[in-house]
């Protein structure tokens, strides 16, 4: 069992003024089955990515698990 911890995370595309997510803190526990859902373009797989270290960001994102992602 381990824990994906979040920690004071923000991030924002440099064309935005305005972050997509600001000093946002969380825990997940890696045994649980998780699914994101949402509407259109409010940063569901900004976050996974972020996961998977595709961008840069502020904050911790800890420990470093392997994530995929299955768009469809």
């Amino acid at each position: 069992m381990g824990l994906l911890e979040v920690k004071n995370l923000s991030f924002g595309y440099d064309n935005q003024i305005e972050y997509v997510f600001e000093n946002i803190s969380f825990q997940i526990d890696t045994n649980w089955k998780l699914g994101l859902i949402g509407r259109n373009g409010r940063g569901k797989t900004t976050l996974l990515k972020l996961f998977m270290g595709k961008y840069k960001y502020q904050g911790f994102i800890t420990p470093d698990y392997i994530f995929d992602y299955f768009p469809y």
